[in-house]
């Protein structure tokens, strides 16, 4: 097992805690997300963090934290930003983690934000709901 294996299995934990009823896969439009959703979500801003000059000290690079790679506010913003949030504090041991506070890091490289966009897929392929 890998270390972001490892990882995403402990959080698990913390998103049983946190989630006790799944709450985590509504949309921000009130419409009920999948994991595939979240994934797809995922992987287009690690795409953008990979594509983008990420030097520049904009709030807005990459998407932000859960944003889609066009810019556009996604129904699973709230989701991805949660999963970093979890995976954060499962990684770290701290009490409370924002999203936005570790995406506006000065030192955060875009391999940093490539590797924790990836993170949040594998976590949303494993945990996240199927289509229903």
């Amino acid at each position: 097992m890998t270390t972001t294996e490892t990882l995403i299995d402990r959080a698990r934990d913390l998103y049983e805690r946190r989630f006790p009823d799944g709450n985590l896969w509504g949309g921000a439009d009130g419409q009920p997300i999948t994991g595939a959703q979240v994934v797809a979500h995922a992987e287009a801003a690690a795409e953008r963090a990979a594509t983008i000059d990420w030097k520049v000290p904009d709030s807005f690079r990459a998407g932000g934290p859960g944003e889609v790679a066009d810019g556009r506010v996604h129904t699973t913003y709230y989701a991805v930003g949660a999963i970093i949030e979890m995976l954060i504090r499962t990684a770290t041991g701290a009490p409370y983690a924002d999203a936005w506070a570790w995406y506006l890091q000065p030192g955060l490289t875009a391999d940093t934000a490539r590797a924790m966009y990836t993170d949040v897929a594998a976590f949303a392929r494993r945990y996240g709901p199927e289509a229903g």
